[in-house]
């Protein structure tokens, strides 16, 4: 394992690669959700529609965990090395008042073209508010 570089940790959090969200059943088992995501000023914010488990494990556990990570192609050895960064942190749940940052994020996941073309009936949507206690960010060579 190395460390990931900060232009590398950048590429990564700036990339549109799906974030896997951890949160903490009421059993106390983790349970995982893939969702999109942005990295501003040091803090992660995800919208999901309100309502979702994983909101209501947030509010009742704010303890989460994050992984955002990429393969590459198989390589002739039979190895496929990756890159990650993976965050334990607190996360808040609020609402996203005017879909402000459902909009920022899906700028981030899909083209222009496309989000003109999208006509989905307003629902709902919640901020889900990660700020890191750790990040750690490697690659597997």
């Amino acid at each position: 394992m190395r460390r990931l570089d900060e232009l590398e940790v950048e590429d990564l959090l700036f990339s549109d690669t799906v974030a896997r969200l951890a949160t903490i059943d009421s059993h106390g088992y983790p349970h995982v959700t893939p969702i999109w995501f942005l990295w501003v000023d040091g803090v992660f914010y995800l919208t999901s529609y309100a309502g979702r488990p994983h909101l209501d494990r947030i509010v009742r556990n704010p303890r989460v965990g994050l992984v955002i990570d990429v393969e590459a192609a198989l390589r002739p050895d039979g190895e496929r090395p990756n890159k990650q960064v993976r965050v334990i942190g607190d996360a808040t749940v609020s609402p996203d008042r005017g879909s402000v940052w459902t909009a920022r994020i899906r700028t981030k996941y899909v083209d222009a073209v496309t989000l003109a073309a999208q006509h989905a009936a307003h629902r709902e949507r919640a901020l889900i508010t990660v700020v890191p206690r750790t990040i750690t960010a490697v690659a597997s060579i």
